[in-house]
Order: C-alpha cells, then sequence, then structure tokens
C-alpha cells in the first residue's frame, strides 16, 4: 500500500476512533440517574484533545508519513460523520415528530373545525412601514 493511502487511512482512522470513543461514552452515560452524559462528554474531549496532543508532540512520525495525505482523510472522515450525523438526526426528529404531524393531518381530514368553531387567527405580525 502506498504513504499516501497509509497516511490517509491514518487520519480517518483518527477520527473514526475518536467518535467511536465519544459513542461509546454517549451509549454508557444514556441511562444513568441524573445528570452525568454532559459532563462524561466534556471530560472525554478533554481527555482526547490531551491523548492527542501528547501523542503528536512526543512519538515521532514514520518516514512514511505524508502529512498533506493524512490532513486529507481526517477531511474526509469529517465529511461523512458530518453528513451521517445529519442523516441520523433528520431521522430521529422525523421519528419523534411522526405522532403530532398524523394527528393534524387526522385533524385535518375530519374537519375538526365545525360549523360554531372560531375562525383561524394570524398571529404573526405586519410590518405597516416599508423597509429600504
Amino acid at each position: 500500500m502506498s504513504a499516501a493511502a497509509l497516511s490517509a487511512l491514518l487520519g480517518a482512522g483518527l477520527v473514526a476512533a475518536s467518535h467511536l470513543v465519544t459513542l461509546l461514552v454517549a451509549r454508557a452515560t444514556a441511562g444513568a440517574d441524573g445528570p452525568v452524559a454532559a459532563p462524561a462528554l466534556a471530560l472525554t474531549y478533554v481527555l482526547k484533545v490531551l491523548v492527542l496532543g501528547w501523542i503528536l508532540l512526543t512519538v515521532p512520525a514514520p518516514p512514511w508519513l505524508a502529512p498533506g495525505w493524512v490532513a486529507a482523510g481526517v477531511l474526509a472522515a469529517l465529511v461523512v460523520s458530518l453528513a451521517l450525523a445529519a442523516r441520523t438526526g433528520a431521522r430521529a426528529t422525523r421519528d419523534a415528530l411522526a405522532p403530532v404531524l398524523e394527528a393534524r393531518r387526522r385533524a385535518e381530514a375530519e374537519g375538526a373545525d365545525g360549523p360554531g368553531a372560531p375562525a383561524p387567527t394570524d398571529d404573526r405580525k405586519q410590518d405597516d412601514h416599508e423597509h429600504g
């Protein structure tokens, strides 16, 4: 395997390892009593920064390491992880809002507002002046 590919894999592996540690801590603290998750995740972040800094400052770089390719691997892994996180967040939001949206659709389909119901109001404030 070429030095560029190994360097890119090393960069992507660092991001993957960092995310894995965060996910393991989040999973371990998710069911804990009281507010445990946020301090645990903050401590994990500080420890990851300290450990990575210690490694970068004390461990010599191997001769095959290409810094530009490490950076490319890190950036590619971050883009992929952000895309996956956005997709997961969107799915979780859809799942959480599904009952509310379904109830709203049912109410609109049944005509929940009968003949004696007040007309819907628009609570948004209108500007009486022009912007210029």
